[in-house]
């Protein structure tokens, strides 16, 4: 599932440009949060939200215009009220409602402001619409994606470069590694969901765009991650294309790399067919999504 959070925060709140680590705390306490039907979901999964080891999840960057830039400090300063954010989440859909309940009481602690730590709560939320899946489509990356070799020995830079040679081969062999464990390491092809024989292919259109990510300490065994923006063309079994859709291309998911877009159509950031639903107070009874 794929969730538009919209959330507020005072003008003048001060963000680092490197939030990931921060964006992927909120999202590992909130699913911490989680009730017993859900937290029993992904015990069944192998995982445990407690542990936070239940990774199958990634976002977009912070929509956070406007906003000035602090170059020495390498910070934002926001001259809004409210920024943006699309979690995307590969789980069972029936708990869509509780997860939307879960992220609308754990409020974001990031930036500063006025010297406190700044706090961002969610004011408005969409469902957005999931897209009709085959086994070739096309996509632009909205966040880099990150694909290091495969090899046991790993070099010192093990961030591929999508024009390398090799970067097909351990693009596709991530995605496999990934949806097993998703699948609990059984076999995907008796579980009908990924078919040996099948030719998959990638393809990527014009140039790519290299992006260095700064990570805090204690959150990756990198310090800093390379990825690259690009458009693409994949051709994968359609279950494993879902899975990568919603729990992002290639590595470090959880810290917002692999968040994509489908290619030539309006981006998911800026509208579409949508549930939503608001903070906003009601008079009568409980807030029901749209």
């Amino acid at each position: 599932m794929r969730i538009q959070f919209s959330l507020t925060c005072q003008k003048g709140t001060v963000i680092p440009i490197n939030y990931q680590t921060e964006i992927s705390t909120w999202i590992f306490e909130a699913l911490s949060k989680a009730g017993a039907d859900f937290s029993e979901w992904v015990a069944r999964k192998g995982f445990d939200v407690q542990r936070r080891d239940f990774r199958f999840f990634t976002f977009s960057p912070l929509g956070i215009f406007p906003y000035e830039m602090i170059q020495e400090r390498q910070e934002f300063r926001l001259l809004g009220h409210q920024v943006k954010i699309v979690i995307s989440l590969y789980v069972d859909p029936t708990y869509e409602q509780h997860i939307i309940s879960l992220f609308r009481h754990t409020p974001l602690m990031l930036g500063h402001l006025n010297g406190q730590p700044a706090r961002f709560d969610v004011k408005h939320w969409q469902v957005l619409e999931r897209p009709g899946f085959t086994e070739t489509m096309q996509f632009k990356s909205v966040s880099p994606i990150c694909v290091s070799t495969t090899s046991e020995v790993k070099p010192a830079n093990p961030f591929l470069m999508p024009e390398s040679e090799l970067y097909d081969v351990s693009f596709f062999t991530h995605a496999v590694r990934r949806f097993k464990a998703a699948a609990q390491y059984k076999s995907l092809a008796e579980k009908l969901l990924l078919d040996p024989s099948f030719a998959m292919h990638f393809r990527m259109f014009g140039q790519s765009k290299s992006r260095l990510i700064h990570l805090k300490p204690g959150y990756s065994e990198y310090s800093q991650i390379r990825g690259f923006v690009y458009e693409f063309e994949a051709a994968m079994p359609v279950h494993l294309l879902e899975f990568c859709y919603y729990a992002g291309f290639g590595e470090q998911s959880h810290l917002g790399f692999g968040f994509v877009d489908l290619r030539q159509s309006q981006g998911l950031m800026e509208g579409g067919k949508a549930r939503s639903g608001d903070n906003a107070p009601r008079n009568h009874g409980n807030h029901q999504n749209k």
